[in-house]
């Protein structure tokens, strides 16, 4: 977002030393296959050692033993990963479904749907990709999350060329882009990583499409906006909409005053065109998406739901923390530890960024002032709250609870692309050396703080760290001299070492329990198509939705749309949902209710043994004594049409005294079941399932198979 973004304006300064000696500085491809080599280097543990990201072990959620030797780094901060994003994908790919896309799930709640959002499911060609040549959810989700890395980093280098920028330039904003804090803490949830990687893919393409309208950069911007709304986190691409639509109208304004309306009306038919095709592509698992948060209790949260998340800064103590966190909380601790003193959201810049964005802010002001704007904009939403709930009400940010300094990645970024091009390119030596004395202060001034902070809050400094990053300002200093490539990946190196490398929480698979005793004696007393529950006050083992990794199937939850029949169910066997629905782990039933046996609970968990006529006690695993329910409906009960209630639902208040036989399951592949009923007057087959719009039924007649209504039970 510059004067410099015409076409006939492309940069092309020669790269000559400031002592007056040509430089060895990379070409682009030279710069690709450094950029290539500091990948593979960071990635070692993944493609050499076998390991796979992973937050934490799960020994102690499933009530395993700890095995020996020294335990990894894990932080259960990162539950999603193993509560949310592993068992959909486990879902997505359950290759037992009855098509190629699997599209239901009974492994928590009563059955939900599947969401085809968040890359997890083979809906989006590259993770079916990843998946067929993968083996198994967890080296999937790590293939995804570090190849959304590197392609970021790939697009900002691009986007560097395009720009007329110094391959060397792209090469230290590309690969602090791909090693960035933020990025490689997040690893564990690649839908973050997904937003900001196609965020760059669009803005790479509308700046390709400005200079010379081709079909390269309209199927890539395509392709971006279908990856950025399929696979990003809806919050995040609302704030990157927001920039990367002012940066097409900036460009788009640029072309009229040089070309005139003609040329411009015709750029923006072909970026709009893109940006339609890429939408209309998406247009399917979000009608899915609305469909599910209409049924959910997320359409009307209070709007201080979305600030609660919110950093305080009502304090100068409250914003010297935020300082220090977004700048050099390494310096204080290792950051994903859960030892870390402070909450941190992987927020941070690095010393180059840091560095090169003064040096761009001193020699690159008309070039780089939108990008600052864009940091300003998010500084001033999370600053000041009523405007961000202004933007809750009114501009779409009532999607989820992150916060605006979430969006100044990619702006950050991109100054560091222009500050990093100005230091490595010639000029007047005088001011360049200004700027880099600028940055080497402001940089200095910023570790000082760290230290500081540190100390008055009586917190271990690393002075280790310290060093290093001194050492990493000296090579960044020594290029007000003469260019030194080499210092500069030299510098890059010391980073991902000292920042980007220790904040992969990566496990061996071998070490990541997937049985214990708890699980082995809960499955063998869990029938095909019944489920396990925990009672009141709930147990610190078998969370929601991590027990469909371990291959069982719980009535509980984690799901922010669970539906609201979903929810009248819990609240009718005494549990209770938290956060607008999105989950529970506990019920407080009668066990001899009508609700409870046609909930097909068959295994109880509990703190203490229960006694109950409906419950047979099985023993005790770890902390979880075990309970095997007597009488349940099984899959589903046949019950006289005349028991029912008047349409469009159906009511049975209690089906044991008239149910009619039993129904038998004969085939069951997911999303289809196949039942054997028996042949009697009019009646009716109620499921032990939730009700869902696009359940469909069939029945056999002596005629052939004829459509059948489904309608709600009990609703």
């Amino acid at each position: 977002m510059s004067t410099g973004d015409l076409p006939e304006q492309r940069r092309v300064t020669p790269e000559v030393g400031r002592t007056g000696v040509r430089p060895r500085a990379p070409s682009f491809r030279h710069a690709l296959l450094i950029y290539l080599g500091l990948v593979a280097a960071l990635t070692v543990p993944f493609w050499w050692q076998g390991q796979v990201v992973a937050p934490f072990r799960q020994t102690s959620e499933i009530a395993a033993d700890e095995r020996p030797g020294s335990a990894p780094l894990e932080n259960r901060r990162f539950s999603d990963y193993l509560f949310q994003y592993l068992p959909e994908t486990i879902a997505a790919f359950d290759r037992s479904q009855s098509g190629w896309l699997a599209v239901w799930t009974d492994r928590n709640e009563l059955g939900r749907p599947i969401d085809h959002l968040w890359g997890l499911s083979p809906v989006y060609l590259p993770s079916w990709f990843l998946f067929a040549v993968s083996d198994g959810p967890p080296r999937f989700a790590t293939q995804l999350s570090l190849g959304l890395c590197v392609l970021a980093g790939l697009f900002v280098m691009l986007w560097c060329k395009e720009k007329g920028l110094s391959p060397l330039a792209g090469l230290l904003a590309g690969a602090s882009l791909a090693g960035s804090p933020t990025l490689i803490y997040w690893l564990t949830f690649p839908t973050f990583n997904a937003t900001y990687c196609w965020a760059a893919g669009a803005l790479y393409a509308v700046t390709r499409l400005h200079r010379r309208p081709d079909l390269v950069g309209w199927s890539v911007l395509a392709f971006s906006i279908y990856s950025l709304l399929v696979t990003g986190y809806q919050q995040l691409v609302v704030f990157h909409a927001y920039l990367l639509g002012g940066v097409g109208i900036w460009l788009l304004y640029r072309r009229w005053l040089s070309c005139g309306p003609v040329a411009t009306a015709r750029a923006a038919a072909v970026m709009t065109s893109a940006v339609v095709v890429g939408t209309m592509l998406a247009a399917p698992p979000y009608l899915d998406l609305v469909h599910a948060a209409s049924q959910s209790a997320r359409l009307a949260p209070d709007p201080s739901f979305f600030v609660a998340n919110f950093p305080p800064l009502t304090t100068l103590d409250d914003v010297a923390r935020f300082a220090v966190l977004s700048t050099f909380p390494e310096v204080l601790g290792q950051p994903v530890s859960s030892a870390f003193p402070f909450v941190y959201n992987g927020r941070s810049s690095t010393v180059i960024v840091l560095f090169c964005a003064v040096v761009a802010l001193v020699l690159r002001p008309r070039d780089t002032w939108g990008w600052w704007l864009a940091i300003a904009v998010s500084l001033v939403l999370l600053f000041v709250k009523p405007l961000y709930l202004f933007g809750v009400e009114h501009l779409g940010f009532n999607l989820s609870r992150a916060h605006p300094f979430a969006a100044i990645v990619l702006p950050v970024t991109m100054l560091a692309a222009h500050g990093a091009d100005a230091l490595v390119r010639s000029g007047d030596a005088a001011r360049h050396f200004r700027a880099v004395v600028a940055a080497a202060a402001v940089t200095g001034a910023a570790l000082c703080a760290a230290v500081a902070f540190g100390l008055v809050h009586g917190l271990s400094v690393r002075w280790n760290v310290v060093a290093i990053t001194l050492a990493i300002l000296g090579a960044l200093c020594a290029q007000a001299v003469r260019l030194r490539p080499a210092l500069l990946v030299a510098a890059l190196v010391a980073v991902g070492g000292t920042v980007s490398f220790p904040l992969m929480l990566r496990q061996n698979p071998s070490a990541i329990a997937t049985t214990s005793p708890l699980v082995a004696l809960v499955h063998d007393n869990l029938p095909d198509g019944s489920r396990f529950a925990i009672v009141a006050p709930g147990l610190p083992v078998l969370p929601a939705n991590l027990n469909a990794a371990v291959g069982l199937a719980s009535i509980h939850t984690y799901n922010s749309l669970s539906s609201r029949r979903y929810q009248a169910l819990i609240r009718s066997l005494g549990g209770e949902m938290r956060v607008y629905g999105r989950s529970n782990d506990w019920i407080a039933p009668d066990y001899d209710s009508p609700t409870f046996w046609m909930s097909n609970i068959a295994v109880i968990l509990s703190p203490s043994r229960l006694t109950a006529p409906n419950l047979e006690y099985v023993g005790q695993r770890g902390p979880a004594h075990v309970h095997r329910v007597v009488s349940r409906m099984g899959c589903c009960v046949q019950v006289p049409l005349g028991q029912s209630g008047p349409s469009p639902g159906i009511r049975i208040d209690d089906p044991r005294p008239t149910s009619i036989g039993q129904p038998t399951l004969t085939a069951h592949r997911g999303d289809a079941l196949e039942i054997q009923v028996t042949p009697s007057e009019p009646s009716v087959l109620a499921l032990s399932q939730i009700y869902h719009r696009d359940w469909h039924a069939h029945v056999l007649t002596d005629a052939g198979w004829a459509a059948a209504a489904t309608l709600p039970v009990n609703d």
